[in-house]
Protein backbone atom coordinates (compact mmCIF):
# COMPACT_ATOMS: atom_id res chain seq x y z
CA UNK A 1 0.00 0.00 0.00
CA UNK A 2 1.63 2.93 -1.02
CA UNK A 3 -0.49 5.38 2.04
CA UNK A 4 -2.43 4.70 4.67
CA UNK A 5 -4.14 7.24 7.05
CA UNK A 6 -3.08 7.10 10.76
CA UNK A 7 -4.51 9.78 12.60
CA UNK A 8 -7.59 11.75 12.35
CA UNK A 9 -7.34 14.71 15.41
CA UNK A 10 -4.76 16.87 14.74
CA UNK A 11 -5.33 20.15 15.41
CA UNK A 12 -3.46 21.71 11.82
CA UNK A 13 -5.03 24.92 12.42
CA UNK A 14 -3.04 25.43 15.72
CA UNK A 15 0.15 23.74 13.57
CA UNK A 16 -0.40 26.59 11.36
CA UNK A 17 -0.18 29.44 13.49
CA UNK A 18 2.92 27.88 14.86
CA UNK A 19 4.60 27.55 12.46
CA UNK A 20 3.60 30.81 10.56
CA UNK A 21 4.35 33.07 14.52
CA UNK A 22 7.54 31.32 15.07
CA UNK A 23 9.15 29.99 11.75
CA UNK A 24 7.58 31.59 8.82
CA UNK A 25 7.82 34.84 9.83
CA UNK A 26 11.66 35.00 10.54
CA UNK A 27 13.72 37.25 8.05
CA UNK A 28 15.63 34.47 6.64
CA UNK A 29 12.81 32.95 4.91
CA UNK A 30 11.04 35.89 3.26
CA UNK A 31 13.05 35.71 0.30
CA UNK A 32 11.99 32.41 -0.91
CA UNK A 33 8.73 32.48 0.74
CA UNK A 34 7.92 36.09 -1.45
CA UNK A 35 9.72 33.83 -4.58
CA UNK A 36 6.65 32.34 -6.43
CA UNK A 37 8.39 29.19 -8.09
CA UNK A 38 10.85 28.12 -5.43
CA UNK A 39 9.70 25.74 -2.39
CA UNK A 40 10.97 25.70 1.14
CA UNK A 41 12.10 23.17 3.27
CA UNK A 42 12.90 23.92 6.87
CA UNK A 43 13.75 21.34 9.34
CA UNK A 44 12.51 22.09 12.45
CA UNK A 45 14.37 18.70 13.86
CA UNK A 46 17.96 18.88 13.69
CA UNK A 47 21.25 17.35 15.02
CA UNK A 48 21.64 19.95 17.80
CA UNK A 49 19.91 23.05 19.06
CA UNK A 50 21.84 25.34 17.17
CA UNK A 51 21.84 23.80 13.77
CA UNK A 52 20.85 25.64 10.65
CA UNK A 53 17.23 24.33 9.98
CA UNK A 54 18.25 24.51 6.07
CA UNK A 55 20.76 22.38 6.83
CA UNK A 56 19.69 18.77 6.25
CA UNK A 57 16.51 20.08 4.24
CA UNK A 58 16.68 18.78 1.35
CA UNK A 59 20.16 16.81 0.07
CA UNK A 60 20.67 13.62 1.70
CA UNK A 61 23.12 12.44 0.08
CA UNK A 62 25.32 14.81 1.85
CA UNK A 63 24.52 13.84 5.27
CA UNK A 64 25.12 10.49 4.51
CA UNK A 65 28.52 11.37 2.90
CA UNK A 66 29.26 13.24 6.38
CA UNK A 67 28.29 10.17 8.32
CA UNK A 68 24.90 11.79 9.52
CA UNK A 69 22.04 9.58 9.79
CA UNK A 70 18.10 10.55 9.34
CA UNK A 71 17.80 9.42 13.05
CA UNK A 72 20.33 11.71 14.63
CA UNK A 73 17.58 14.67 13.58
CA UNK A 74 15.96 14.80 17.09
CA UNK A 75 16.60 17.89 18.87
CA UNK A 76 13.79 20.23 18.22
CA UNK A 77 15.22 23.68 16.56
CA UNK A 78 11.86 25.64 17.32
CA UNK A 79 11.19 24.63 21.33
CA UNK A 80 7.92 27.50 20.88
CA UNK A 81 6.34 25.42 19.01
CA UNK A 82 4.54 23.40 21.91
CA UNK A 83 1.79 21.49 20.20
CA UNK A 84 3.59 20.55 16.66
CA UNK A 85 6.41 19.16 18.73
CA UNK A 86 4.08 17.36 20.73
CA UNK A 87 2.55 15.79 17.69
CA UNK A 88 5.75 14.98 16.63
CA UNK A 89 6.53 13.13 19.41
CA UNK A 90 3.24 11.42 19.60
CA UNK A 91 4.03 9.99 15.85
CA UNK A 92 7.81 9.51 17.26
CA UNK A 93 9.35 11.47 14.34
CA UNK A 94 12.69 12.34 13.17
CA UNK A 95 14.05 15.30 10.67
CA UNK A 96 10.87 16.44 10.59
CA UNK A 97 10.20 19.73 8.02
CA UNK A 98 8.00 22.71 7.07
CA UNK A 99 7.65 21.67 3.61
CA UNK A 100 5.85 24.32 1.11
CA UNK A 101 5.36 23.93 -2.37
CA UNK A 102 4.29 27.03 -4.15
CA UNK A 103 1.53 26.63 -7.41
CA UNK A 104 2.33 25.20 -10.55
CA UNK A 105 5.34 23.64 -9.24
CA UNK A 106 6.36 20.12 -8.43
CA UNK A 107 9.43 18.46 -7.08
CA UNK A 108 11.82 16.12 -9.23
CA UNK A 109 11.25 12.11 -8.80
CA UNK A 110 13.31 10.60 -6.28
CA UNK A 111 13.09 7.76 -3.67
CA UNK A 112 13.88 7.85 0.11
CA UNK A 113 15.78 5.52 2.61
CA UNK A 114 12.53 5.25 4.78
CA UNK A 115 8.61 5.97 4.96
CA UNK A 116 7.83 9.14 5.85
CA UNK A 117 4.13 10.20 7.59
CA UNK A 118 2.84 13.50 6.43
CA UNK A 119 0.62 16.01 8.13
CA UNK A 120 -1.23 18.41 5.14
CA UNK A 121 -1.53 21.53 7.05
CA UNK A 122 -2.20 23.77 3.32
CA UNK A 123 -3.51 22.28 0.64
CA UNK A 124 -5.58 22.50 -2.65
CA UNK A 125 -8.10 19.76 -5.25
CA UNK A 126 -5.23 20.00 -7.36
CA UNK A 127 -2.21 19.51 -4.96
CA UNK A 128 -1.03 16.03 -5.00
CA UNK A 129 1.90 13.38 -3.77
CA UNK A 130 2.43 10.94 -6.90
CA UNK A 131 3.74 7.52 -6.04
CA UNK A 132 4.70 4.90 -8.91
CA UNK A 133 2.96 7.92 -11.27
CA UNK A 134 -0.23 7.39 -9.33
CA UNK A 135 -1.54 11.15 -7.62
CA UNK A 136 -2.57 10.67 -4.30
CA UNK A 137 -4.52 13.86 -3.05
CA UNK A 138 -3.47 13.97 1.02
CA UNK A 139 -6.52 15.85 2.58
CA UNK A 140 -5.82 19.27 4.89
CA UNK A 141 -8.45 17.46 7.49
CA UNK A 142 -6.05 16.89 10.62
CA UNK A 143 -5.21 13.27 9.10
CA UNK A 144 -1.41 12.15 8.97
CA UNK A 145 -0.61 9.62 6.39
CA UNK A 146 1.89 6.71 5.98
CA UNK A 147 3.84 7.12 2.79
CA UNK A 148 5.84 4.43 0.98
CA UNK A 149 7.96 7.13 -0.09
CA UNK A 150 10.91 4.50 -0.90
CA UNK A 151 8.91 4.20 -4.12
CA UNK A 152 9.74 6.63 -6.84
CA UNK A 153 7.60 10.10 -6.00
CA UNK A 154 7.58 13.18 -5.91
CA UNK A 155 5.03 16.10 -5.36
CA UNK A 156 2.79 18.47 -7.40
CA UNK A 157 1.17 21.48 -6.48
CA UNK A 158 -0.75 22.09 -9.85
CA UNK A 159 -3.20 24.51 -7.90
CA UNK A 160 -3.16 27.99 -9.34
CA UNK A 161 -2.93 29.73 -6.33
CA UNK A 162 -2.66 28.69 -2.45
CA UNK A 163 0.74 26.44 -1.61
CA UNK A 164 1.12 22.79 -0.90
CA UNK A 165 2.11 22.90 2.96
CA UNK A 166 3.06 19.53 4.94
CA UNK A 167 4.76 18.42 7.59
CA UNK A 168 7.35 15.40 6.64
CA UNK A 169 8.99 13.07 9.23
CA UNK A 170 11.02 10.29 8.80
CA UNK A 171 8.19 7.25 10.11
CA UNK A 172 9.41 5.05 13.24
CA UNK A 173 10.03 1.90 12.54
CA UNK A 174 6.74 0.05 11.57
CA UNK A 175 7.10 -3.40 12.05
Amino acid sequence: MDIEKLKHYIDIDRIFTEIDTFVLSEDKYQDQLNDEYLSLQICLQGIDEDMDPYFGSRNLQYLIDEGIEEKDFNVFLFPELDYTNAIIEDLELVRTRVMILKPKTCLSIHQDPSKRIHIPIESNENSFLMINQYAHHLFADGSAYLCDTTQPHTAINAGLDGNRLHLVGVAPEMS
